[in-house]
């Protein structure tokens, strides 16, 4: 007996889901090496009896990263917070104009972020940091990095949404 055919999924829907995994995938990822770098500390400073001065920062960064690429996912899945108890109320073309002006709304706040994010994550190239002593530019960069990511996501959804794939 054979099982029934799942129907394809459209190219913006598989893009969706290649955007997630890839972000879920980065983000488990720098998960590990927070967990594994909070234990080398502890493990150094009750056992050893000397603390590693990198393990607090190099935490610090990789919660950043983990949280910053993370967010689509959140975005994705739509667990984001949301107040969605009137505009469902209204009437289908005001409904629509809602949706697009939340669009606009996003996608220029994320645009922006992204932007003001890499703007001063340059210019803090020359900056180390005091433990870890690496430009202040990598730990910088998770906040544009995190935002172009949710941009994808953003504008994927919408499509999606446009060509009415969900």
């Amino acid at each position: 007996m054979t099982q029934p055919r799942q129907p394809e999924a459209g190219g913006l829907s598989r893009a969706i889901r290649k955007l997630e995994m890839f972000a879920a995938w980065i983000a488990c990822f720098l998960m590990l090496i927070n967990v594994g770098d909070i234990l080398l500390g502890i493990f150094c400073r009750y056992f050893l009896k000397s603390s590693i001065i990198w393990t607090e920062e190099a935490a610090r960064f990789s919660l950043v990263w983990m949280v910053m690429t993370g967010a689509v996912c959140a975005a994705i899945r739509g667990d984001h917070m949301v107040i969605d108890f009137v505009v469902p109320r209204f009437p289908a073309f005001l409904r629509k104009l809602v949706e697009w002006a939340r669009f606009i709304l996003n996608v220029g706040l994320i645009g922006l972020m992204t932007w003001l994010g890499w703007t001063n994550a340059v210019q803090m190239w020359h900056m180390k940091t005091m433990a870890l002593n690496i430009p202040k530019t990598i730990p910088l960069l998770s906040v544009p990095a995190g935002f172009a990511l949710l941009l994808a996501g953003t504008v994927l959804l919408h499509l999606r949404t446009l060509k009415g794939e969900d």
